[in-house]
């Protein structure tokens, strides 16, 4: 190979790696953190420095946001369904609370009566991909799919587009940072309390990983569908326990993005 070839090669090779952006300066790049092998992960989103050069512009991950205010909010994916999703949208209203509500495109198509319910409500939408895949086991087309496909369906059911997006499993790679910003989410939502209330773990065991993780600007994650066995009523039983525990303790609740504005500066 000649030398002016040699050089091509590798221009070539620079500029069509990625997701189709220009290469920036690194702030923060995440390395994979994948879940176990079930329906959801067990451990919070993490983000870590995988290229101390060059990584092509990319959102953020937020796992909580640090403030002195004892704000927190309430997260439930995998939904919805006219199960799980209507009750615990009866305790949320009983208690006068908005919550963020990461929504499985698969799912959404079926039940769009509750998503026009959720919103009329006033909580958040949010997108939690199309059919709950590790996202960081795919390329960034598929990725792409994954998001723009559910946003879609999602806003052509209740004429807003999601707010948010959380990544399944809490797996996220550098293509799914690169993609999720390419398709307009800035930021991939995490979580900072994981009830495991998916697992089958009790109200009261719930109720005791709440207390012993919540911190201001904690988000906690949930779930409005699916569980051990299609089972949640662990988590219908447990949500007025937790609300009843984070109000005596001086604890208000808002959604997502309302969490995200009162601190710029989220934890990694």
């Amino acid at each position: 190979m000649s030398k002016y070839a040699a050089i091509l090669v590798i221009f070539i090779f620079i500029f069509t790696t990625g997701c189709g952006q220009k290469p920036v300066k690194q702030e923060t790049a995440a390395a994979p953190v994948p879940g176990p092998n079930t329906a959801l992960s067990s451990s919070p989103i993490s983000q870590t420095s995988t290229n101390t050069d060059v990584v092509h512009h990319a959102s953020t991950v937020v796992n909580m946001v640090k403030m002195a205010d004892k704000r927190v909010a309430l997260t439930f994916d995998d939904g919805p369904d006219n199960k799980y999703t209507p009750r615990i949208l009866d305790i949320l209203k009983k208690n006068q609370i908005q919550a963020t509500f990461f929504l499985i495109g698969e799912n959404a198509q079926k039940h769009p009566q509750v998503i026009n319910r959720i919103l009329q409500e006033g909580h958040v939408l949010g997108n939690h991909s199309w059919d709950h895949q590790n996202l960081s086991k795919m390329t960034c087309d598929q990725i792409q799919s994954e998001i723009s496909k559910t946003d879609e369906l999602i806003k052509s059911i209740s004429g807003q587009s999601p707010e948010v997006f959380r990544a399944p499993y809490g797996a996220v790679s550098t293509e799914v940072l690169e993609t999720a910003s390419l398709t307009g989410h800035q930021k991939i939502i995490g979580w900072s309390v994981d009830t495991q209330d998916w697992k089958g773990k009790t109200a009261a065991e719930i109720l005791s990983t709440v207390k012993k993780e919540v911190r201001p600007g904690a988000i906690i994650l949930q779930h409005s569908f699916g569980g051990r066995g299609g089972n949640l009523n662990n988590t219908v039983e447990a949500l007025p326990l937790i609300i009843a525990y984070l109000k005596e303790n001086g604890y208000s609740f808002v959604t997502v993005p309302e969490l995200l504005s009162y601190d710029h500066t989220a934890s990694k």
